[in-house]
């Protein structure tokens, strides 16, 4: 075990220097009790604050009695201890221009225990955050609102402010992310939320009650967070007024409606003291035509449009490779305020794998072009989407590779490895097979179409499969047998992190025999191949039901490690729907071949292809709903 020795650290809490160090092997000791001589090889770690530094710089001096870190805050003096860890003994780096922060997503179903938070907290500081969004919903107390979160596990006031302070000592600012006017639809499907709904995603504008609502929301969260900023959502609202607004009022003037809304939410932070900041996609719109990223660069807003100058606006951008679509949009942005802060993608939240090649490739050519357009606060998203499939613990090589980019880096191979060996002790190399889940042959160099062939394999039918003919002939079996054997040497490597590879070699010993599942049944089948049924039915449907369901387990596992139970229940539905079907499959079958059932018709409709051809060249699409996925028959709605 590493000893080290601390002395004096200016405006740093003793106690946030020890659990860093404490949780990666190190034994510290107050520098009082230093033993001398048959301590030579231990380090002794000083920190001295110096405000001529610049935001998050650092500098490391060597002497013979061991380190002075000097720090201009405590995001230098963190970024700086990241570095000591890394084996950088002496060194210098320049701060950054602007806040940098990552959000996490608590409300598509999993809500992160506050000890994660806590976890995720160190490993942002080492990198050199200095913002945390805590992105909720619903999922905190609102005073007056028992259905406010209901059953969805949400923050008790005490646990966020747990978390804020714990924030605190680490030099992070965390910051409420929040909804006041759509995204709130497991909010209003309660009977007793309908007079709020627009739709059955969306607030009421204009009605007084919505306001009221707002205002206790608000209330309840400077109660929580020490921040006076606030960030307040307001994004996708594309059925603004169409709903329950228009039938009392008529045909809505969007672009008038969202100012309106948005002006009655700024008085109530005005009252609370607070600094908003909005999505701002329901700005921009209207002028590309229905399209967010399609504004011209010459476009004016007229006046009656514009928002409020006070509010920073958050441009979101997830899906772009090219620097020039960033620097318009940025530049487009600093039109309407000059409170503009970047919002990037670690595209963990496509389907049951993340995407890093897009995810790589779009965030540097997103630093490269806000950069270009002078827009320097930017923050990470790790977004949940469909129910939490990835695990958020996933999102760790983005967080890496986003701080990369945000200091001016190159995101390297060798330097990222170790990196992420000194952030959560395992291998970048390994986390990056992961990867390939998705990104198949065909897709591309970065997956640029976020094609989730991983995600439609798994939960598509065995006898009624839509994607069978997209990827039925591909040799996946093949790719995936090996992903799973590539994964099982990463897995013995693995640290904390090895329920995690686990997993996702059950993933792909799965996806491995579904992926031509559907297409081997009904060939065999309609060539009354009988030999081959009954093999499938008495050999491999069982195998495969027995690794669905050890892959259901080892989702739990990882689910209860990171997450509030509330939730699960959404993927044991679906994970055991996947068992169910298989078992469903290997019952028919059977009763085809002992006569039971005449025949098969499930089988015998031809299978189409889910997405045509693209430039003469197979497609490999993306499907991120389970619902569309699972059946071609109706499983939402009425």
């Amino acid at each position: 075990m590493k000893k080290i020795y601390l002395g004096t650290m200016e405006n740093i809490e003793d106690g946030a220097v020890r659990e860093i160090l404490e949780e990666r092997g190190w034994m510290v000791q107050p520098r009082d009790v230093q033993e001398g001589e048959n301590d030579k090889d231990a380090l002794t770690l000083e920190g001295r604050l110096d405000r001529t530094l610049g935001y998050a710089a650092f500098k490391t001096e060597r002497q013979p009695e061991g380190v002075t870190l000097i720090y201009g805050s405590a995001t230098g003096f963190f970024r700086g201890l990241g570095e000591l860890l890394l084996g950088s003994g002496r060194g210098e780096k320049e701060g950054c221009a602007g806040y940098h922060g990552v959000m996490f997503d608590c409300s598509r179903n999993g809500v992160l225990k506050v000890d994660v938070v806590k976890e995720r907290i160190r490993q942002m500081a080492l990198l050199g955050y200095s913002r945390l969004f805590l992105y909720t919903e619903d999922t905190y107390e609102v005073e007056g609102y028992p259905y406010f979160g209901a059953l969805r596990g949400r923050y008790k006031r005490e646990e966020i402010r747990e978390c804020d302070a714990y924030a605190a000592m680490f030099g992070i600012e965390m910051i409420p992310c929040v909804q006041t006017l759509a995204h709130l639809r497991t909010l209003l499907r309660w009977p007793a939320m309908m007079g709020y709904r627009d739709d059955e995603d969306i607030l009421i504008a204009g009605e007084e009650k919505t306001y009221q609502l707002i205002e206790a929301m608000l209330k309840s969260l400077t109660g929580m967070y020490t921040s006076r900023k606030i960030h307040l959502g307001m994004d996708e609202a594309f059925y603004l007024g169409y709903g329950n607004y228009r039938k009392k009022n008529g045909v809505p003037d969007q672009g008038e409606l969202i100012k309106k809304h948005l002006d009655r939410v700024l008085e109530i932070c005005r009252k609370y003291d607070l600094e908003p900041m909005i999505w701002s996609d329901m700005f921009f719109v209207k002028a590309g035509g229905g399209d967010y990223y399609n504004v011209p660069a010459d476009h004016e807003w007229p006046e009656e449009e514009r928002p409020d100058r006070s509010v920073t606006l958050v441009y979101w951008d997830y899906e772009g490779h090219d620097k020039e679509r960033y620097a318009r949009m940025a530049r487009l942005h600093r039109k309407l305020t000059d409170k503009v802060c970047f919002a990037g993608a670690s595209w963990i939240w496509n389907g049951l794998a993340p995407n890093y090649a897009k995810a790589l490739d779009a965030s540097r050519a997103a630093f490269e072009g806000i950069k270009e357009a002078g827009v320097r606060d930017t923050f990470l998203t790790l977004w949940l989407d469909n129910g939490a499939e990835t695990p958020m613990q996933a999102g760790l090589p983005m967080m890496a590779a986003y701080s990369a980019r945000m200091y001016g880096e190159e995101v390297d191979a060798e330097r990222m490895e170790q990196i992420m060996q000194m952030l959560c002790g395992e291998s970048w190399e390994d986390m990056l097979l992961l990867n390939r889940f998705d990104n198949i042959p065909g897709t591309g160099a970065h997956n640029e179409k976020f094609a989730n062939p991983s995600k439609t394999i798994f939960y598509q039918d065995p006898l009624t499969g839509i994607f069978d003919r997209q990827f039925g002939d591909l040799g996946l079996g093949e790719y995936y047998t090996e992903l799973a054997r590539k994964l099982g040497e990463a897995e013995k490597r693995a640290g904390k992190m090895k329920g995690l590879y686990r997993y996702y070699r059950l993933l792909a010993l799965v996806d491995a025999s579904k992926s031509t599942l559907g297409t081997r049944i009904r060939n065999a089948y309609l060539s009354e191949d009988r030999a081959a049924l009954k093999k499938i039915a008495s050999e491999e449907l069982l195998e495969l039901i027995s690794l669905t369901e050890e892959l259901r387990r080892e989702r739990e596992k990882l689910w209860l490690e990171e997450y509030k139970p509330n939730g699960f229940e959404v993927l044991d539905i679906r994970i055991s729907g996947v068992a169910a079907r298989l078992d469903s499959a290997k019952r028919r079958i059977e009763s085809w071949l002992d006569g039971r059932a005449e025949k098969l018709e499930e089988l015998e409709e031809e299978r189409l292809l889910y997405l045509e051809r693209e430039n003469g060249k197979r497609a490999i699409p993306s499907c991120n709903l389970w619902e569309n996925i699972v059946s071609a028959a109706n499983i939402k709605g009425v």
